[in-house]
């Protein structure tokens, strides 16, 4: 990592909770010479609202780690994570039997943490493991993405093409996950988006809107009339990223229903030469904001867990891509 605020954002695209460093001044009860205390760049973070301290160092000497470890847990009343940027096997394996949480561009160890977490875990085990539904989804983010803040039943019915039935228990299905507020004014319901929603929670709450990914002739794109940029042809289009192949989201349901009518397309699964293109096959219809490219929140769903950790170029352009969001919801509450 560069510096830490770059650690900071691999964490958070890691782990998908709340990081962030804080300006509170570390209280040290026990004296540390300041001969240990130069080993080391020491920052205050807050891990899910948590007050944690980073000791990042290039110091490999295991020994010398534990023992300077012991020093710093003796002074600090709060939770210690060691950050070593090249950690070597033997160092990794000595930290793991010793239960000692660190991080590092290889990997992340925080066994320790996780008893800090409680209010965490109990926010959201009401809904562990849980994800919203299709229907569910792409409402949310039309909302969120279009900024608006209002919808009821009849209005989303036409809007998602669907039955009001349907509709109902999406909308009643996103005031579960606390998500939207609902008034009753006579016999109709008008459902609130609500002015503070959680980034991290939506991550964990939403799916990865891709299926399964295949290739086509680029001539046969011309037969689907419902598909968007994405992946990271789409990324270039919101970060700063150069990417110029092309990869189209397409709903399955509608792909599928395309293919039955035109049985002349053939789908490859490798792309045996240039004369394909790679289609995802999405969860939903893709064209939630722009007909013609993915909507930034269904974008970083599918690319989170695709990116390469070592690939700074990608990662700093999903980080512009998370800030983008971000700025959206931060938009709600202004």
């Amino acid at each position: 990592m560069k510096n830490i605020n770059e650690l900071i954002s691999y964490l958070k695209d890691t782990l998908h909770i709340s990081i962030s460093l804080s300006n509170n001044k570390l209280n040290f009860t026990k004296s540390i010479p300041l001969a240990i205390k130069s080993n080391y760049d020491i920052y205050s973070m807050r891990i899910q609202n948590i007050d944690t301290v980073l000791l990042r160092t290039k110091e490999e000497d295991v020994r010398s780690i534990k023992k300077h470890l012991n020093l710093f847990e003796q002074s600090l009343s709060i939770p210690i994570v060691l950050h070593v940027e090249h950690i070597s096997n033997s160092t990794k394996k000595y930290l793991i039997e010793n239960g000692i949480p660190f991080v590092s561009e290889q990997s992340i160890y925080l066994p320790q943490l996780l008893i800090h977490f409680n209010n965490f875990k109990e926010k959201y085990k009401k809904i562990k493991n849980k994800k919203l539904s299709k229907l569910a989804q792409t409402i949310l983010i039309s909302l969120i993405m279009h900024k608006q803040n209002e919808i009821n039943i009849n209005d989303s019915a036409i809007m998602f093409n669907v039955t009001k039935m349907s509709t109902s228990r999406a909308l009643n299905e996103l005031v579960d996950f606390e998500y939207l507020e609902v008034a009753q004014t006579g016999r109709s319901k008008e459902y609130f988006l609500k002015y503070t929603i959680d980034i991290e929670k939506l991550f964990i709450e939403l799916k990865n809107p891709v299926i399964d990914s295949v290739y086509i002739k680029f001539d046969d794109l011309n037969y689907f009339d419902k598909k968007t940029l994405t992946s990271f042809s789409a990324l270039s289009r919101y970060a700063n990223i150069t990417d110029n192949q092309l990869i189209y989201a397409i709903e399955k349901s509608y792909f599928n229903k395309i293919i039955k009518k035109n049985n002349r397309i053939t789908i490859y699964d490798k792309e045996y030469d240039n004369n394909l293109i790679q289609v995802e096959l999405w969860r939903y219809n893709p064209q939630i904001l722009d007909k013609d490219l993915t909507d930034p929140i269904s974008l970083y769903l599918s690319l989170k867990d695709k990116v390469d950790i070592y690939d700074t170029r990608a990662n700093d352009a999903m980080t512009e891509l998370y800030k983008r969001i971000e700025g959206v919801l931060n938009w709600y509450r202004a």
